[in-house]
């Protein structure tokens, strides 16, 4: 039987348990923080009555275009990647790129539970996701609502996808829900990296896997120009595994395309 996704959910505010109190309305049990259902998502983020929080970068205001949302998967990711990466570099196809998510999630047709792929973007890895657990429930977070609707739109037929509009800094879920998380080419949008992995280490049950993957730093000309016009962050591979250890993951795997990288740590079992 699927996990339900409210049994997943906890207030953004108060972290207390959230319910449905009608049809298109979830409701902190606490602090009575609402949070709209749509047919496409729960929003936990706005809240009925108040401005929807802006954009914090330049990059992340590019995720609400319909424009740029349409055509992220064929030609604004992997443009992307070759200017932070290196354009002689090889950048693995999405296909390759699930692949290595796969294995290290150890994701298999037998798999029951719960599984984030967190900034989840257009949902290609949504989609694929879901369909290597199909007895699991999988669920989809993004903060832009225009890349919820194009996931929507990839995930079609899924029946164990929720989606969810959430923000990394403030994470609607319960502690220790997840088996696994993926989080693929999303770390150089957060603000605070570190407080990501902290947030993922607490969603995660006792030998859960989090998987992701980013910019590293390099003194490429176009990944420098990329940082400026973008706001865009990348990642010291130096500091990556003390700041994960730190956290209290284990069993660092570090893979690399230039510096395109994923890695993959665990949560110690209990």
């Amino acid at each position: 039987m699927l996990t339900q996704v409210l049994d997943l959910l906890a207030c953004p505010s108060c972290s207390a348990e959230v319910t449905q109190t009608s049809p298109t309305e979830l409701k902190c049990s606490s602090c009575g923080r609402g949070a709209p259902v749509t047919p496409a998502f729960i929003d936990m983020i706005r809240e009925p009555g108040k401005p929807d929080p802006a954009a914090p970068t330049p990059a992340q205001k590019l995720m609400e275009s319909a424009a740029f949302v349409r055509l992220y998967e064929t030609v604004s990711r992997p443009f992307f990647s070759r200017l932070f990466a290196g354009f002689g570099n090889h950048i693995p196809s999405y296909a390759e790129e699930f692949e290595i998510y796969r294995k290290w999630l150890k994701l298999d047709e037998e798999s029951t539970g719960a599984w984030l792929d967190l900034s989840c973007g257009a949902g290609y890895f949504t989609d694929r996701l879901a369909g290597a657990v199909p007895e699991a429930t999988v669920v989809g977070l993004d903060i832009s609502e225009a890349m919820l609707h194009k996931t929507v739109q990839e995930t079609v037929g899924r029946r164990n996808v929720h989606l969810i509009r959430g923000d990394v800094r403030n994470l609607p879920f319960k502690e220790g829900v997840f088996d696994g998380v993926n989080n693929p080419g999303s770390l150089h949008l957060y603000a605070d990296p570190v407080g990501a992995y902290e947030a993922v280490f607490r969603l995660l049950k006792p030998g859960g896997v989090y998987v992701a993957s980013t910019f590293a730093v390099n003194d490429l000309v176009s990944s420098r120009i990329g940082v400026r016009l973008t706001g865009i962050r990348r990642t010291d591979l130096k500091q990556l595994p003390v700041q994960l250890e730190n956290v209290g993951f284990v069993n660092y795997r570090l893979i690399k395309f230039g510096s395109v990288f994923a890695f993959a740590v665990t949560k110690p079992e209990a």
